[in-house]
């Protein structure tokens, strides 16, 4: 008999219902892990973002206070002109920290018109701001800190930042001996650095949920000193020629870089002021304004030839547009269509900035005499600082001297000797010649039958005479620069100066030399005046160091009809003073006969008491009918601190931000719990 078979059918389908089940569980695990990690990706995702804005916040917050301190854009903040020197030695407290006001300098910056009112104390040792990126100024985005910091929205979610401002001990020979760590340096005649540390805090937000704090904080200064005439690319105190004649800026007038006048501006057609775009292809979105300003609050405006003053910026008949400063376009060669360019940032009825009285700081500082020191300067003083001259009170003789220290009393500058200043000349100077000689500084004087050979070894600390009026040995090595004033301060500084005219100026300044050019009388350009290494105008990154003012402090700068057609000078150049009755400028010889001469290619600026006349101009057409026309670019070092070495200063203080620890140098970054 067969054996019985069990029917399996039963089992078969519990073993698939099993199955189904567990494939069931297996899949909602699955789906149930895959939806937490969804949700976890999610969540990992809104917390990199809010990370990211929190990022992003502390990013823009560091910019709001880079632009309120002046570091970054440049040239947007300023101090209020009532900012005065004894302001500055009160909070300075002779170098005391106890009594040292760090915070009432924040009273007086002026960003977008707008200004604080903190009246800070010595005691208040940090401020805190909120950052408010709606506020409608184009740079200040800082207010004071009340209540809740307001939401800033960036990308999907918001940040809210908040800036604290603490001052800053370091020690400094400034400081008082009690104290020799303070918050407030005095680094020379007028100069204060000024020491603070920000932390920034920045919490992002993400919705719904989501947020992550950043912080940065940095050590930083910024200085306060004299502002320095090199600022300007053009400066007059009275807008007028020397002889009271109109001066008249037309389509082919082009400034980049601040204008000034104490006078009244006249406008024919469309002169421009502002920064070209000098890419390719040209962007109107990259091109930008530079300030304009008059103390007179009316211009004149050429008005079809017919002339009008008008309290306008602009003149306008009938809805068309006739004249205008106005900023530059995309086509700077076409002049016809400059009539709907973007106005200029023309302001009127600004304070008057009067120029130096007299040049005794130049003539003192080149003997060696302290800065400081604005007396005139004596006969006795100048034979003193000469070992060839005798120690008394006559004239001093026509002559091209060396200042140097008589170590040894034998009345001879002796090789190795000491330098006690620059290079003084008494009487007038036939010639002056910048040079480059073996990556050295070259300077030639000459004067009559004296010719006076420099080379100046700024890596040895030495300089190399020789001298046509010495007797053996004419060439001589004395020990440091010509820097002036032997104090401290630039040890790439020169200065010279010359009690007289100079009746011949030409050369290229070496790339390490930063001179100083000043003369009682007259300057004549007779020939092309360069850098070795000219600042690229454009790049606010490119700071080479050579550099070149020349002062005429009592007569003119003359372009000489010796000069070549198309001229180049790289200088700042200022001309005059308002106590000795003459009236000086800024011109060209004969600018009014002969042939068109080219035009003047400068880098730098001019600072001059009445506009000198370059050329004349076609009135209907604009077009240059004798002498030069003007192709000036600013060198914006000038806007970044930088300046010829004991060049004149106004009356006024600036802010110069960034000079440690803001632009340029990297916050420390932290992550912490919001």
């Amino acid at each position: 008999m067969l054996p019985r078979v069990r029917d399996t059918r039963g089992l078969a389908m519990m073993s698939v219902l099993i199955m189904v089940f567990v494939l069931g569980v297996i899949a909602a695990l699955v789906l149930y892990l895959s939806g937490k990690e969804v949700a976890l990706t999610a969540v990992r995702r809104l917390g990199a973002q809010s990370l990211y804005i929190a990022e992003g916040g502390a990013v823009a917050a560091r910019s709001a206070l880079m632009a309120f301190m002046n570091a970054d854009p440049l040239g947007v903040a300023s101090l209020d002109a009532s900012l005065g020197a004894g302001n500055l030695q009160g909070w300075f407290n002779a170098g005391d920290s106890n009594g040292q006001n760090s915070f009432h300098l924040f009273d007086y910056i002026i960003l977008d018109g707008q200004r604080f009112t903190f009246a800070a104390t010595p005691s208040i040792s940090s401020l805190t701001f909120h950052v408010n990126w709606a506020r409608p100024e184009p740079h200040l985005k800082l207010q004071p800190a009340a209540g809740t910091p307001p939401a800033n929205g960036l990308g999907t979610g918001s940040y809210q930042g908040t800036i604290v401002v603490s001052r800053r001990a370091v020690a400094h020979p400034s400081c008082a001996i009690a104290t020799p760590s303070c918050y407030i340096h005095r680094l020379g005649p007028d100069t204060y650095e000024f020491f603070y540390t920000y932390n920034i805090t920045s919490d992002g937000r993400t919705p719904p949920r989501a947020r992550r704090r950043i912080t940065f904080a940095r050590d930083f200064s910024v200085r306060v000193r004299r502002q320095n005439f090199a600022q300007f690319a053009l400066f007059t105190h009275v807008h007028t020629t020397p002889g009271g004649s109109a001066i008249w800026f037309t389509s082919r007038t082009s400034f980049d870089g601040p204008v000034h006048s104490n006078g009244e501006f006249r406008f024919a057609f469309f002169p421009k002021y502002g920064t070209p775009d000098p890419n390719t292809p040209c962007d109107p979105g990259r091109i930008s304004t530079t300030p304009l300003t008059s103390v007179s609050t009316t211009a004149w405006f050429n008005n079809n030839g017919s002339p009008v003053r008008r309290a306008a910026n602009e003149n306008v008949v009938s809805g068309v547009r006739r004249d205008a400063p106005v900023a530059p376009d995309c086509t700077p060669s076409n002049l016809a269509d400059d009539n709907d360019n973007p106005p200029a940032n023309f302001t009127r009825g600004v304070a008057s900035i009067p120029i130096p009285s007299n040049p005794y700081s130049q003539k003192g500082v080149s003997i060696g005499r302290d800065p400081n020191d604005t007396s005139p300067v004596t006969n006795m003083q100048i034979r003193q600082a000469v070992p060839e001259l005798a120690d008394n009170g006559t004239a001093v003789p026509n002559g091209i001297y060396i200042p140097v220290v008589d170590a040894n009393g034998n009345g001879v500058s002796d090789p190795g000797e000491p330098l006690a200043g620059g290079i003084y000349v008494q009487g007038d100077l036939d010639s002056l010649l910048l040079g480059d000689n073996g990556n050295q500084g070259y300077y030639e004087l000459r004067q009559g039958g004296q010719t006076v050979q420099i080379q100046v070894d700024r890596a040895n600390g030495s300089m190399t005479v020789t001298n046509s009026a010495w007797p053996s040995p004419t060439t001589r090595t004395f020990s440091g620069m010509p820097k002036g004033w032997q104090g401290p301060g630039n040890n790439n500084a020169a200065i010279i100066f010359v009690e007289g005219n100079i009746l011949g100026l030409s050369g290229t300044l070496e790339e390490k030399e930063q001179t100083t050019i000043a003369a009682a009388g007259r300057i004549d350009i007779s020939d092309h005046l360069r850098y070795e290494d000219p600042p690229d105008v454009y790049d606010p990154n490119d700071n080479p160091l050579n550099v070149l003012g020349l002062y005429s402090a009592s007569n003119d700068i003359r372009i000489t009809t010796a000069a070549p057609n198309d001229l180049q000078i790289h200088a700042v150049m200022m001309a005059g003073n308002t106590g000795d009755g003459y009236n000086s400028s800024v011109f060209v010889q004969n600018y009014n006969s002969g042939s068109p001469r080219g035009t003047v290619y400068l880098i730098g600026g001019i600072i001059e008491e009445y506009y000198g006349a370059f050329g004349t101009f076609n009135a209907s057409t604009g077009a240059t009918l004798t002498g030069y026309g003007r192709d000036f670019k600013y060198d914006r070092r000038m806007s970044r601190g930088f300046s010829p070495p004991y060049f004149p200063t106004t009356n006024r203080f600036e802010l110069v931000g960034g000079t440690d620890g803001l632009a340029g140098v990297r916050p420390v970054w932290r992550e912490s719990s919001p």
